[in-house]
């Protein structure tokens, strides 16, 4: 299960909470998914005035982005073909709060497995 950061929970997030929460988060799903530190990149892009940015994990064949969408905290996932490539394949979402339930992460977690594997498998 991940260890959703309970900040991200609350129904009014900051931006410095997205972002520094989001941080965790997404370092949480790179150890869920057991990624070395020298296999990805986290970044924030704090974005300006009336938006909230987002924060993006970008490894060789997936890309995760923290994001608020229609009023809900998401991360956006997919595909990609290395660490330059910003469009990738399909974009997924998935709501914050639902990665707060046991079954749902550990749901969210194979599938980026899945997806990794299908990504290392492409590459090749």
């Amino acid at each position: 299960m991940l260890n959703v950061p309970k900040a991200l929970l609350e129904p009014c997030v900051k931006i410095e909470t997205l972002h520094r929460s989001g941080k965790r988060l997404l370092l949480e799903i790179a150890g869920a998914l057991e990624l070395s530190s020298e296999s990805y990149d986290i970044r924030s892009s704090k974005g300006g005035n009336g938006v909230m940015g987002e924060v993006i994990l970008h490894s060789d064949h997936l890309y995760l982005m923290v994001h608020v969408m229609t009023g809900e905290l998401r991360v956006m996932y997919r595909t990609c073909k290395g660490p330059k490539d910003d469009s990738g394949g399909i974009n997924y979402f998935v709501g914050v709060s639902e990665l707060a339930s046991a079954t749902a992460s550990e749901r969210f977690i194979a599938k980026l497995k899945q997806m990794t594997s299908l990504g290392v498998r492409e590459a090749a």
